[in-house]
């Protein structure tokens, strides 16, 4: 815990004074829990930032999360000063009564409440939707930043990205309803923006990342802005590769043989896996509440619809749920949107509209403010 009362009943946070100063403190005061007001120990290591813990183990001990590593005291406090320095209403370590949680840092701005938890380990999901249900039933707006993974210190532009699934909580959706994720590096005091997020499959995005100090930080968070139509090229070489790179995979390494599905299909149909046509592999808004690769179920749909006797832009609710519980994919109402964008867009090519390359039509299906179809 970075704060504590002294014997005068003032709140004190060590991180203020040098380790010399601190020592003379820790003679001259005695320190305790602002929640529990037990007696607390001022510790002064060289190992981590000067803080406070209690003496024995309790529930308000577990409340204040004991035993954080040096990263996460200095990145609450880098944070909390940034706040400060913005002239924002600021505490540190509050403890909410109503709510029995206790935030990092709360900013109140006019009448808006602004939870901060900076998190440098996993938590457990109950935990997170528990203490974000807890917020926003009282009003209060719960930001989660996560430390940079050290394995993404390095990038930025567009690039393929893997986001584990905690981290993909944290995700909020710009006006296209694509997902972006903020980040914050404790080591280098800088906020990293991971924008137009595009579902490759599974953990797999591809996305534009910026690095932003945080003396050049504002808060509220910068919205991110639209990626150009220039900067989407990139993301659709990434996207092709990709799936150049699922369907020889899947030739070389699949051991179904002709059980296999899609090799199955792509045979029928008379499609070769290392040329596959450019309409396989479309990334459509919502794909992402498909489990299975985009040229997989696209290839399938098309075949789907072949036996049907019809167009897959001609299917309709009923049918393409029957095509969604044939490959054991969950028949949610994202799954159903998505095989209606696909449809949509093989209506498109159908009727002659190629006054515009496949990608500049893909980019307006997901980008634009008004899509094409």
């Amino acid at each position: 815990m970075l704060i504590a009362y002294n014997n005068q009943q003032q709140l004190f946070l060590p991180y203020q004074y040098t380790r010399k100063a601190l020592q003379r403190y820790r003679r001259q005061m005695k320190f305790f829990c602002p929640q529990c007001l037990e007696p607390v120990q001022l510790k002064i290591g060289h190992s981590k930032i000067p803080h406070f813990a209690h003496l024995t183990n309790n529930k308000c001990s577990q409340l204040f999360s004991e035993g954080e590593s040096k990263l996460h005291l200095q990145g609450k406090i880098q944070l909390y000063e940034w706040l400060k320095k913005r002239k924002y209403k600021v505490k540190l370590e509050p403890f909410l009564n109503k709510l029995s949680q206790r935030p990092d840092i709360l900013v109140t701005m006019d009448d808006k409440h602004f939870a901060f938890e900076y998190q440098c380990s996993t938590i457990p999901h109950e935990i997170w939707d528990r203490r974000t249900e807890g917020y926003e039933k009282n009003g209060i707006q719960a930001i989660w930043l996560f430390q940079t993974p050290q394995s993404k210190d390095t990038l930025s532009g567009i690039c393929k990205i893997k986001i584990p699934p905690l981290l993909q909580k944290a995700f909020i959706l710009d006006a296209e309803e694509l997902p972006y994720l903020i980040t914050y590096n404790a080591k280098t005091a800088h906020f990293i923006y991971w924008t137009n997020l595009l579902p490759i499959h599974g953990h797999t995005f591809i996305g534009k990342v910026q690095v932003i100090p945080i003396d050049q930080q504002l808060f509220p968070f910068y919205l991110p802005k639209r990626i150009t139509q220039a900067e989407f090229q990139q993301y659709w070489q990434l996207y092709k590769h990709a799936c150049s790179q699922f369907a020889y995979g899947r030739l070389l390494h699949s051991k179904k043989g002709t059980q296999d599905s899609f090799l199955r299909t792509c045979y029928e149909l008379k499609l070769s896996l290392t040329a596959m046509p450019s309409y396989i592999g479309i990334p459509v808004k919502e794909g992402a509440a498909i489990s299975l690769f985009t040229s997989e179920w696209q290839t399938m749909l098309l075949h789907f619809s072949k036996r049907l006797g019809m167009q897959s832009y001609e299917l309709d609710r009923d049918l393409i749920q029957q095509f969604l519980r044939e490959h054991q994919v969950e028949r949610t109402e994202q799954a159903i949107n998505a095989v209606q964008h696909y449809g949509h867009f093989l209506k498109n090519i159908k009727q002659g509209n190629h006054s515009q390359d496949i990608y500049k039509q893909v980019y307006a299906h997901l980008f634009a403010i008004v899509a094409i179809y």
